[in-house]
C-alpha cells in the first residue's frame, strides 16, 4: 500500500530519455530545433524572437504581433536548456547563447522586461491582457532550468531582478491590480525561483497572486476573478489561465501546506474530471460562449456535461496546463487518480497538436473532423480551427509548450521524496540523482510502453530499503509485478542495490461509453488501448464508404498490428463496423444495418492528421 508523502521535483539533467516513446519524439532534436527557430525569427511569426533583438538595438523594425511573444520565446529556450542539460550538445549551447544577450539588453533599469510594452506606446500595468505577467512566469521558469542545465547565471540574474522588480508592485496586495493574474505562468516560475533561490519574498509572492483572485472583478470568471480561489468549486474560464493557476497554487501549497488551498484544488479537481473533460483528455471545449455564471468567456471550460465533438477547442496549451496541474497533485497527494489523468492526457489530447515529426502543430485538438464540411474560421467563435497543421501562425503558443513538454518528459517521470523515488509514468529512461540524506541513486527503466506490455526497473544503486513509489493505472486489472498480481493504484515497495521489478501491464482494445449526460456521445462507443485513445480516419475504411456509414458493434474484435505507414512502430486495430447507410437531408427515415461488414483500422488520435487529410472521429455511433 502508498502513504501519502510530498515529492519534489528532480533536478534539470538528473534523468534522462533512452529509448521507447518519449525518447523516438525528442531523438531528431536538432532538426526540431531549427524548424521552430526558424519559425521565431519569421517576421511574419506571431512570437518572435526579432523583438528582443529591436530591443537590444541589433535587429532594425518595430513590435509584431502577440503580447504574449516574450513567454512563448522562453519557453523554446527552456526546451533547447532541457535538452541540452541531457546531450551537452554545443550546437544547443549556441543557439541559446545567441539571445541571451538580447534578452539581457531588453531589460531595463528598474527589472521591468516586456517587449510588448518598452517597443510600444503601451503603460505598464495599465491592461492585464497585456499578459506582461504571462511573460515574467515564462521567464522565471526558464532562466531556472537554463541554470540548472548550464551553470550559467545571465538568465537567472535576469530573472530575479525582474521578480525583485515585481515584489516592489504587487507587495503589500494592490487592489487596483487585482485582476491582473490573467495567465498566470508567474505563480509557478516564482515557486520554481524560490526553490532555486530560497528567496522568501518569491514564495510569499507566489502566494499573493493566488489570493488576488476575486479581489477585483476585472473579466470576470474568463480570469477566474468573480470567485475567490479558496472559495471555488468549479474549473471557470480560459482552460490555459485556468489550469496555470491551479498548478501555481499547487505548487504554492507544496510550500505552505494551507489546508483551504488543497481543500479548493481538489474539489474543483474533481468537478473537472466529473462533468468537463474529454476521453482524450481535453479540457476546453468553448471557443465563444457564456459561463455558468453568465461572464463572456472564451477558449474556456463549459457547462456540465457539453462537450462537442466537432468544434471542441481544447487548445494544445490547455491541455499540458492541466497535465502539469495533475502532475502537482500526484506529487502533493500520492492519489493515483491523478497520474492516471495526467497519462491520459500526455498520451492523448496533450500532443495531437504537434505532427509525429514535431514540425507541424494544431492549436486547437477536436475529436471530430469532416474534410467536406470543413469548419469556416468566421469571427471569433472558431478561430484557430485545425484544418491543416501550421508552421507558422497567429498564436503560436503551442509549438513551444510542445517541445519544452517532449525534451522535458524525465521530470514528469521522475520525483523524489527523502526516503525514495516515485516513478510517475514508465517509460525508457535512466535516473542519477541524490536523496536528501545524499545517499546516491541509480535507476534504468527500459520499456516500450504504450505498445509493449512489459517494464523493467532496473535498480542499478540505492540505499538499503529505499522506497520506490509506482503507479498501476486504473484500466490495467491483470497486471503484475515480479510475476505476483498487483492491483491499481499507487504502490510501494522497498528496494535497493541491484533489485529488478519486472511490472507487466495487459492491454487490450476496450470499448467506452460517456455519461448519458454528455449528449453529443450518447450512444456512441469510443476505442481505448491502455492509455491511447484511438480515432478512425478515413483514409483507412476500405470501399469507399464515408465515415457517418459506419457503426460499431459493441462485439466487435480488434486486431492488433504494427502501423506501417507512420513511424515509431505504433499499435494499431483493425476491425469490421456495421455499415449503417446514410441520407442527405437533415431528418430521413431510419435506414436497416447493411448485413456488410466494412474493414476499417484504428490509428492513436495523437497521429492523426499526418497523411493526407482525411475524415476523422474517436467517437462512433454504436451498433
Amino acid at each position: 500500500m502508498n502513504k501519502q508523502r510530498n515529492f519534489q521535483p528532480i533536478k534539470t539533467g538528473e534523468a534522462k530519455l533512452t529509448s521507447g516513446f518519449w525518447g523516438n519524439r525528442v531523438k531528431d532534436y536538432m532538426h526540431i530545433i531549427k524548424n521552430l527557430e526558424a519559425a521565431l525569427l519569421n517576421e511574419k511569426n506571431a512570437a518572435r524572437m526579432l523583438n528582443f533583438g529591436i530591443a537590444a538595438g541589433e535587429v532594425k523594425g518595430e513590435f509584431y504581433r502577440n503580447d504574449w511573444s516574450d513567454g512563448d520565446c522562453y519557453k523554446f529556450i527552456e526546451g533547447c536548456a532541457n535538452q541540452y542539460a541531457v546531450t551537452k550538445d554545443p550546437d544547443i549551447l549556441r543557439i541559446m547563447n545567441q539571445y541571451i544577450p538580447w534578452i539581457e539588453a531588453a531589460q531595463e533599469a528598474d527589472g521591468y522586461i516586456c517587449t510588448q510594452i518598452t517597443l510600444t506606446d503601451k503603460a505598464r500595468w495599465a491592461n492585464p491582457n497585456f499578459h506582461e505577467l504571462y511573460n515574467y512566469g515564462h521567464l522565471f521558469s526558464c532562466a531556472c532550468v537554463h541554470y540548472e542545465a548550464t551553470g550559467d547565471q545571465r538568465l537567472l540574474n535576469v530573472a530575479k531582478r525582474a521578480a525583485d522588480y515585481l515584489c516592489t508592485v504587487f507587495i503589500p496586495l494592490n487592489p487596483a491590480l487585482g485582476d491582473f493574474g490573467f495567465n498566470p505562468s508567474q505563480i509557478m516560475g516564482l515557486v520554481e525561483l524560490y526553490r532555486l533561490t530560497k528567496e522568501a519574498n518569491y514564495l510569499k509572492l507566489a502566494d499573493i497572486f493566488v489570493t488576488m483572485r476575486g479581489t477585483k472583478l476585472g473579466n470576470g470568471d474568463q480570469n477566474q476573478n468573480r470567485v475567490a480561489l479558496r472559495d471555488e468549486i468549479k474549473p471557470v474560464g480560459h482552460a490555459v489561465t485556468a489550469a496555470y493557476l491551479y498548478a501555481g497554487a499547487a505548487d504554492v501549497y507544496a510550500h505552505t501546506e494551507e489546508e483551504a488551498l488543497m481543500t479548493a484544488l481538489e474539489r474543483i479537481w474533481d468537478d473537472m474530471v466529473d462533468r468537463r473533460i474529454y476521453i482524450t483528455g481535453g479540457v476546453c471545449p468553448l471557443y465563444v460562449g457564456i459561463s455558468e455564471r453568465g461572464d463572456h468567456v472564451h477558449e474556456a471550460f463549459s457547462d456540465e456535461f457539453n462537450l462537442p465533438h466537432r468544434i471542441a477547442y481544447n487548445e494544445t496549451c490547455a491541455n499540458i496546463a492541466v497535465a502539469m496541474w495533475a502532475k502537482r497533485m500526484l506529487a502533493l497527494t500520492n492519489k493515483a487518480t491523478y497520474g492516471d489523468w495526467m497519462e491520459n492526457i500526455l498520451y492523448n489530447a496533450g500532443i495531437s497538436g504537434s505532427s509525429l515529426d514535431m514540425l507541424r502543430y494544431f492549436y486547437a485538438n477536436p475529436l471530430s473532423h469532416r474534410i467536406n464540411e470543413r469548419i469556416k474560421p468566421t469571427f471569433e467563435q472558431y478561430s484557430h480551427v485545425p484544418n491543416e497543421r501550421f508552421f507558422t501562425f497567429d498564436c503560436w503558443c503551442c509549438p513551444p509548450q510542445l517541445w519544452r513538454t517532449y525534451t522535458g518528459m524525465p521530470k514528469w517521470i521522475y520525483s523524489l521524496a527523502e526516503d525514495g523515488v516515485s516513478i510517475n509514468l514508465f517509460a525508457g529512461s535512466e535516473l542519477d540523482t541524490k536523496l536528501s540524506s545524499g545517499a546516491p541513486v541509480k535507476i534504468n527503466m527500459t520499456s516500450n510502453y504504450p505498445w509493449d506490455e512489459e517494464v523493467n526497473i532496473h535498480i542499478i544503486e540505492a540505499p538499503e530499503n529505499m522506497t520506490l513509489s509506482f503507479r498501476i493505472p486504473s484500466w490495467c486489472h491483470e497486471a503484475t509485478c515480479n510475476g505476483k498480481p498487483i492491483e491499481p493504484g499507487m504502490h510501494d515497495v522497498m528496494v535497493q542495490s541491484d533489485d529488478t521489478l519486472t511490472i507487466l501491464l495487459p492491454m487490450k482494445a476496450t470499448l467506452y461509453t460517456a455519461n448519458p449526460l454528455v449528449e453529443q456521445a450518447n450512444g456512441m462507443v469510443a476505442v481505448k488501448r491502455g492509455p491511447v485513445v484511438y480515432c478512425l480516419e478515413g483514409c483507412d475504411i476500405a470501399d469507399g464508404i464515408s465515415m457517418d456509414e459506419l457503426a460499431l458493434s459493441t462485439d466487435t474484435e480488434f486486431e492488433e498490428e504494427i502501423i506501417t505507414d507512420l513511424p515509431y512502430h505504433m499499435v494499431g486495430l483493425k476491425a469490421e463496423l456495421v455499415r449503417r447507410p446514410k441520407g442527405d437531408a437533415l431528418y430521413h427515415p431510419l435506414t436497416k444495418d447493411d448485413d456488410k461488414k466494412v474493414p476499417v483500422r484504428f490509428i492513436p488520435y495523437f497521429a492523426w492528421a499526418n497523411r493526407e487529410e482525411s475524415d476523422m472521429s474517436v467517437w462512433l455511433p454504436r451498433a
